[in-house]
């Protein structure tokens, strides 16, 4: 009589079907971005909550993660209209560490069978990306002399705007890819 012996395997970096939705979330995100029309002069970095939605979907680990990060800070580097884009390199890494860590934390909020833990990682993971990048740049400012200028207050509104954006398309969109992908609940 033969035994079968089911062994634990243990995931070693993310399977090529999590690569290529990273990688296509990461695209939808800078051509939403492109082609999105300004709200009161406001365009929403989209590229933050498509790699929050594919951190969400795909469970990586924080190496996997920072990968994320700095694919998408090429991807923003390439579509922003920033005059620094290179804050990129050090804000979007930031934003999908704080999405990886929410996403790997035991807390789920949510109403009947329906949570809302989409809606708070790309919140608060489009917040720390936004927030670090506003404070590089204001960082990078210091050294050069400028008289008080309102742009940090704008800029500030424009992380709000995005922040609140992205998260709305990320808890909308988060079921239908999850079912797509074939994805289930951990």
């Amino acid at each position: 009589m033969e035994t079968t012996v089911k062994r634990e395997v243990q995931k070693k970096g993310l399977e090529a079907v999590d690569i290529v939705a990273a990688g296509i979330l990461i695209a939808a995100g800078a051509v939403l971005r492109l082609y999105t029309p300004p709200f009161f002069g406001i365009t929403p970095n989209l590229v933050i909550g498509m790699y929050c939605l594919a951190i969400l979907l795909i469970r990586p680990g924080l190496k996997e993660v920072l990968g994320i990060g700095l694919v998408a800070a090429a991807v923003c580097h390439f579509t922003t209209k920033s005059l620094i884009p290179y804050i990129n390199f050090i804000s979007e890494p930031v934003g999908a560490i704080v999405a990886g860590l929410l996403v790997m934390a035991p807390f789920n909020v949510s109403f009947k069978k329906y949570s809302f833990k989409p809606f708070i990682v790309t919140l608060l993971g489009t917040v720390a990306s936004g927030l670090t990048y506003v404070l590089t740049l204001k960082f990078l400012i210091l050294f050069i002399e400028t008289p008080s200028n309102p742009a940090f207050t704008y800029l500030l509104m424009v992380v709000v705007v995005t922040a609140m954006v992205n998260s709305v398309l990320a808890q909308v969109l988060y079921y239908p890819i999850k079912t797509a992908l074939g994805k289930k609940d951990e």
